[in-house]
């Protein structure tokens, strides 16, 4: 007797744990696809890993997880799109991450990539044109399923194929997520995180940051992840200091901090820890640092004391130098 392999249709789901994302899974999978979850990690971005992981876990599909990159930071540099209301790139981002899982897609001979997607629901990368245009700039014309929308959306290859019932899919459109807590309900869906404020590339603080890193320049994506942490100021051009605002902050500005960055502390380390960022800084540059982790003391209002500091990479060379008081003004026009 012959025996017929028939191999099951293969997808790929972006996966970022929220209700959308895990509907759509669902329903794909429900309908007999092997789905290949994809989460790409962002460390300031709005999404959830580890709700992403149960909500995968629970629907039972595979997973994994992309990091974004250096690649992606020159998008927000430049997106061909524009911003939206502060440094957020939205329909670039979209272009770029579906870009990556149609390779993934391609890699293991998947039909198509779907998404949690809802028409209507964000004002720059769910709208119809936007989403037209993040299907043809990510290489996936016609095999880009949003299963929330299929029904308003002209009919994918998949659809057309027959690889996946049209019927069975949804007509979804706008802000209101009451039928996709109704669904939830139904489908006993209770793992996933609730709806997020957004990327922090829409917050006008931290998009600040950004814009600044991005003008003065990076060594590696890691270096990023600080922006969401502390107080930033900008001395010159050549260097940046960021003082942590508790000891967790601390220990996370310590953990993440370049190899060649400069760690500054009180002697007795009851305060904040300051990360400055640059080569070679100069003794005057040295004394500054140390004057703002004073004045974000217990001893703000006391004579000059003198810091430790060393090179995040040789933590056993520790130097002293004595803090420099900054005036008010100039603090306030070095804030990032």
């Amino acid at each position: 007797m012959i025996k017929i392999n028939i191999q099951k249709t293969k997808a790929i789901g972006m996966i970022s744990g929220g209700l959308d994302s895990t509907l759509a899974a669902k329903i794909i999978k429900d309908l007999g696809i092997d789905v290949y979850g994809v989460y790409f990690a962002m460390p300031w971005g709005c999404c959830d890993k580890e709700k992403a992981m149960e909500a995968a876990a629970n629907i039972g599909i595979k997973m994994i997880t992309l990091q974004l990159d250096e690649r992606y930071l020159e998008m927000v540099r430049k997106p061909k799109h524009g911003y939206g209301t502060a440094m957020n790139p939205c329909v670039d981002c979209r272009i770029h991450m579906f870009e990556r899982a149609a390779q993934y897609m391609r890699h293991i001979d998947a039909e198509f990539v779907f998404t949690g997607e809802v028409l209507g629901q964000r004002p720059m990368s769910q709208q119809r044109n936007s989403m037209g245009w993040i299907e043809k700039g990510a290489g996936l014309k016609g095999r880009l399923l949003r299963p929330l929308s299929a029904q308003l959306l002209e009919p994918t290859i998949p659809e057309q194929e027959g690889l996946v019932d049209r019927e069975k899919l949804l007509s979804l459109a706008g802000r209101s997520r009451k039928p996709q807590y109704e669904m939830a309900n139904a489908m006993n869906i209770s793992e996933y995180s609730a709806p997020a404020g957004g990327c922090l590339l829409t917050d006008r603080n931290f998009a600040k940051r950004m814009k600044d890193t991005l003008e003065h320049g990076y060594r590696n994506f890691r270096e990023t992840v600080a922006l969401k942490w502390g107080r930033h100021y900008r001395i010159n051009d050549s260097f940046k200091m960021i003082l942590g605002r508790d000891e967790n902050e601390n220990n996370a500005l310590i953990h993440y901090a370049h190899k060649d960055d400069h760690i500054m502390q009180l002697e007795n380390e009851r305060g904040p820890t300051l990360i400055l960022k640059g080569y070679d800084p100069s003794k005057d540059i040295l004394s500054i640092a140390g004057g703002m982790i004073q004045h974000f003391s217990r001893y703000k209002n006391e004579q000059p004391l003198i810091m430790k500091y060393w090179i995040k990479h040789n933590r056993n060379e520790v130097r002293h130098i004595k803090a420099k008081f900054t005036p008010e003004n100039k603090i306030k026009e070095m804030y990032i």
